[in-house]
């Protein structure tokens, strides 16, 4: 009987637990078997089942006897997953990535060529592109559900208390002290998947391609580096724009899930993908969707994205894998734009407010949860949608 793969996760504290979890479940159906973790943190008593080996570094691990493991799991902080990545790949490991993957484009490319010349698979870890509703969304748009697409708008606005710019050493930073891009702000960290997303319900080549324009409006209200309150707009060639307008700084009892919604000139599609629930409304003939007015309100479950690679793994020629390497492209080139870009600016006194909320005291944005939506809604900026601390000088 053939063995399961072996899998040894780097990272087992923050997102890494929900990891640790998600592999137990599937160890549990015998689709794999966790080896090794790798973290210089030890983890918390009981956390790793009898057998499984602990070490201090990811080269320590793919040192020690019995090889590298099959799969490597990376769930680390942003600046170290090229250099973790690259690590595995070469010791003859398929990867799981954690979103972002890198920091930049030229690391994607690097990254891209390490996995072609080592004949080694790289899968990314945007959830939300595991959701059975992208590609029924992209046929029905496709079959003319809501006519011709005219825009894409994605917004977000999440309450984040003091503490979460406290949780650890690079939080809200955007360069460590080292010079390596920490890269913890609102557009790419806690909405990475909102950019992605919004790229991918124009299709595959859309989230393959570089934008041939990227405007930024990139804010903070909080005593941090990086953006917590932003908006993008991104224009791909013969593509309709993407306009993307989130924030951290939203108030706990109105915060809203984040939405991507498809405008087209017979309709629209909106799909929250933190709970892949999707409803399009449209009068297009095509779509099949029922007769007269075209309406879908439906939740649709989201594949986990070990297991598709697991599939895949066993399966290449049926089961493509759901988020590879390249089909970040387009989100890289914007993570690439806002790391470049000039420092965010910050929002006047005047326009904030600091609460105490269940999650902890938190500063927050007047209005900012109507104006993410409607920036989303009508393809504005924020100093376009005429928000007053936006068109503020510097």
């Amino acid at each position: 009987m053939r063995q399961p793969p072996t899998v040894a996760l780097v990272g087992v504290h923050g997102h890494g637990r929900w990891h640790l979890s998600r592999v137990a479940e599937l160890e549990r159906a015998g689709r794999l078997r966790l080896v090794a973790v790798a973290d210089p943190r030890p983890p918390e008593p009981g956390a790793l089942p009898s057998g499984v080996a602990r070490h201090d570094t990811l080269d320590a691990l793919l040192a020690a006897p019995g090889g590298p493991p099959d799969i490597t799991l990376i769930a680390t902080p942003t600046p170290t997953h090229f250099a973790l990545a690259e690590a595995a790949l070469r010791a003859g490991s398929d990867v799981l990535l954690e979103k972002p993957p890198v920091t930049g484009l030229a690391q994607l490319e690097e990254l891209r060529k390490t996995a072609a010349r080592t004949g080694r698979l790289v899968q990314v870890g945007f959830q939300s592109l595991g959701s059975a509703a992208l590609p029924l969304l992209r046929t029905l748009v496709a079959a003319g559900a809501i006519g011709e697409v005219t825009g894409v708008g994605a917004a977000g606005a999440w309450c984040r208390p003091e503490s979460y710019w406290q949780r650890a050493p690079w939080a809200g930073k955007r360069w460590l002290s080292d010079g390596v891009p920490a890269l913890d702000g609102a557009l790419t960290n806690p909405f990475a998947h909102a950019i992605v997303t919004a790229l991918a319900v124009l299709g595959e080549d859309a989230m393959a391609r570089i934008p041939a324009k990227t405007e930024l409006e990139l804010f903070h209200a909080n005593p941090v580096e990086a953006d917590d309150t932003s908006a993008v707009r991104i224009e791909l060639p013969d593509a309709p724009p993407i306009l993307v307008a989130v924030s951290v700084c939203a108030p706990q009892p109105t915060q809203i899930d984040p939405w991507v919604r498809v405008q087209g000139t017979e309709g629209e599609a909106v799909f929250h993908y933190t709970t892949g629930h999707l409803s399009i409304t449209g009068s297009g003939s095509g779509s099949g969707v029922g007769s007269g007015v075209e309406e879908l309100d439906q939740t649709f479950p989201e594949a986990d994205l070990l297991a598709n690679l697991l599939d895949h793994r066993e399966r290449p020629d049926e089961v493509p894998l759901m988020v590879p390497l390249e089909d970040t492209t387009g989100f890289t080139a914007v993570l690439e734009a806002v790391r470049d870009a000039p420092e965010p600016r910050a929002i006047g006194e005047q326009y904030v407010s600091k609460e105490d909320f269940q999650v902890g005291r938190a500063t927050t944005v007047r209005g900012i949860v109507d104006l993410v939506q409607s920036c989303a809604r009508g393809q504005k900026l924020f100093s376009e949608a005429g928000a007053p601390w936006a068109l503020q000088e510097h």
